[in-house]
């Protein structure tokens, strides 16, 4: 009788909430939205959001996941759990069920298979908080939020952008300026003693990463078995944040390759680069987004050399420039 009883009130409870907004009802002021921003109360006194409102008083920003932790009063906040289907998407009424398609790994977001046009969340029973998810579609799950409520804000990197191919986790793309001993189509085939890292796992590897510390990687490259050991330093390109591998000058770009901040004290500044200019060209080959921008990195990290000329535009007018010392 007693578990009939709580099968009976854990299958209303979801009703309610797979309803439309009922957990939200079920909870309330666990859910506010400020400034067109919605946010959810995730531990007594704080909440989280995918993006800092205004005048809140803030405790943590991840800009590389855009989750913001806030101070606001909450008795009831939601429970934190995996993001493992079935999932509901809210707000919606009624609530939209949804199909994820990948894992977060690391900063990088999971996606949902269905796409939706308004920043949310995704909740499994009711009252239970799964993930964050951005107009685009993409998610930061418990593992992030976590993350941000233990005032860890740090994410490693090596310099190296990885991918799943079929003949295994590959690396993508080097950075010249990091020395990390990776070119681009070296298979990783173990890291720090584990054998053949899932994409995810080597992500989480580097993510936690601590400064002037290093990973053992063992690479297979044109047919032999290498181990190399690049360094670890703070990320400072990817997530929501522009990905170019010039970002460590002190400068992030929009989607049209155009400075939208610029650090004062950082090197690109101080040899002349500003806010709002566009980047054109590198050793004359034309670049339209970060991917171009990555593409040539790489390029130069295989011949062992640093870009030469960087093409740049400024109220119509263009100059050669580096953003940095040779």
């Amino acid at each position: 009788m007693v578990g009939r009883l709580l099968l009976f009130l854990l299958f209303a409870a979801t009703s309610l909430f797979a309803g439309g907004n009922g957990c939200f009802r079920f909870f309330p002021g666990s859910f506010v939205v400020i400034d067109g921003i919605p946010a959810y109360a995730v531990a007594k006194e704080r909440f989280v959001a995918l993006q800092p409102p205004h005048g809140v008083d803030l405790v943590a920003h991840d800009r590389f996941t855009g989750l913001s932790l806030f101070k606001r009063s909450s008795t009831r906040p939601f429970l934190l759990i995996s993001p493992k289907p079935p999932l509901y998407y809210c707000p919606s009424d009624p609530a939209m069920r949804v199909t994820i398609r990948s894992y977060p790994v690391s900063i990088f977001p999971g996606t949902l298979k269905e796409r939706v046009e308004a920043k949310g969340a995704l909740f499994g029973s009711c009252c239970s908080l799964a993930a964050l998810v951005d107009r685009g579609g993409e998610w930061f799950g418990r593992e992030a939020i976590e993350k941000v409520l233990r005032g860890n804000l740090h994410h490693g990197d090596i310099g190296a952008r990885f991918q799943s191919t079929e003949r295994g986790v590959e690396v993508k793309a080097s950075d010249p300026f990091a020395d990390n001993g990776l070119r681009r189509g070296d298979i990783v085939l173990g890291a720090n003693r584990q054998p053949k890292p899932s994409l995810r796992n080597l992500r989480y590897m580097v993510d936690r990463c601590e400064n002037t510390k290093s990973l053992t990687l063992q690479i297979l490259r044109d047919g032999r078995r290498i181990t190399v050991r690049p360094r670890c330093f703070e990320r400072v390109g990817g997530g929501k944040v522009s990905d170019t591998f010039l970002e460590r000058f002190g400068i992030t770009f929009d989607e049209k390759l155009r400075i939208t901040t610029i650090d004062p004290r950082q090197e690109a500044y101080q040899k002349g680069v500003r806010r709002s200019d566009r980047l054109l060209a590198i050793d004359g080959i034309p670049v339209r987004n970060d991917t171009d921008v990555q593409r040539i990195m790489d390029r130069c990290n295989s011949k062992k050399r640093l870009p030469e000329r960087m093409l740049w535009e400024r109220s119509g007018f263009q100059f050669f420039l580096l953003p940095y010392s040779i």
